[in-house]
């Protein structure tokens, strides 16, 4: 079969795992991402922590029927105990513990109430970080919430190319009226500026809505979108769009919303499912392209196209296992 892909389903990077709800204190939760069986467990202490799922002892899952012992997690089947390190740290019937016994660990953050693991083919120390929204530290700020999540069979770096690719508004999002203000790039991270300008009719009343996007790629499994729209007071919300890869073929969406205090907090909190629908639907619509398109490598590309060829280039970096990574000179 041929690869969809010429390049790996798994680019190195930060990517949400859970939410921080979903693990309280001695919870262990089962996971399977970047195509691995894992284990995700919290501390007596508070802090998470991701293991390779399985005991080197003689192989059971430590997401099921394993358990929280302090600051270790044991064995379901034998009582062996794994430190956040991956370390054996007690055989409950031997002597002694053996010395070298040790499962794969790996990176683990948690911000604004999401869990993030670092994601490196070759196992490497993470090379950059994650933000904390300023925002969400706010009274004035609903609470962050969560939306829609699902599973679709694409690839991240095709989902967060959207971001550049303006000219497909108007065929599949009906939107004529949105326009690329330019984007920067700072090493892992990308932004992306966007206005609309629309008439809008409301009461006999003429009025001109504009929207200012201002989107930030954190990697390809981090997306931090913030939106100002003007022209019936000033309603500003952010999104969060995250996505991480399941397996060789499928990824996981994940959309959170904030919404700021508009009039009333009341109000803010009545409009965070209407805009999330919205924002729902919207991406839906992509849906039938990403799970069907071919990826070009080399696509014909016209003035109108935006800068795809530059996005290319720049989440090349996140790759580092053998691929054929599209563009492999700088764009000018």
């Amino acid at each position: 079969m041929k690869k969809r892909f010429p390049f790996t389903s798994f680019p190195n990077g930060w990517f949400r795992i859970s939410y921080s709800h979903e693990l309280p204190p001695g919870g262990v939760k089962p996971l399977y991402y970047f195509g691995k069986n894992l284990v995700l467990f919290r501390t007596k202490q508070g802090s998470p922590h991701v293991l390779d799922a399985y005991c080197p002892h003689l192989g059971a899952h430590l997401g099921y029927g394993g358990h929280v012992e302090g600051e270790t997690i044991q064995c379901p089947f034998h009582g062996w105990c794994f430190n956040k390190y991956g370390k054996c740290t007690d055989v409950p019937y031997a002597n002694k513990v053996l010395p070298n016994v040790q499962i794969n660990t790996w990176h683990v953050r948690e911000i604004n109430g999401l869990i993030f693991v670092y994601y490196h083919a070759q196992g490497e120390a993470p090379k950059w970080e994650l933000p904390q929204i300023h925002e969400l530290t706010s009274k004035e700020w609903t609470q962050l919430k969560q939306g829609s999540q699902c599973q679709i069979n694409s690839h991240v770096q095709e989902l967060h190319e959207q971001v550049v690719d303006i000219a497909h508004f108007p065929t599949v999002h009906s939107d004529h009226s949105t326009k690329s203000q330019g984007s920067e790039i700072d090493g892992s991270v990308w932004k992306q500026r966007l206005l609309s300008r629309q008439a809008l009719e409301v009461a006999k009343l003429n009025l001109q809505i504009e929207t200012q996007i201002e989107i930030i790629l954190y990697g390809l499994g981090y997306s931090l979108q913030r939106y100002s729209i003007s022209g019936i007071g000033q309603l500003q919300f952010i999104l969060l769009f995250l996505t991480t890869p399941v397996d060789e073929e499928y990824l996981e969406i994940h959309m959170l919303i904030s919404v700021k205090s508009f009039f009333t907090k009341t109000i803010a909190s009545a409009l965070t499912p209407l805009l999330l629908k919205v924002l729902k639907d919207e991406v839906e619509k992509d849906f039938p392209i990403w799970k069907n398109k071919l990826y070009r490598t080399h696509p014909i590309l016209c003035d109108g196209d935006g800068e795809i060829t530059r996005y290319r280039y720049w989440a090349s970096q996140f790759y580092s296992e053998l691929a054929e990574i599209s563009n492999n000179n700088s764009p000018k």
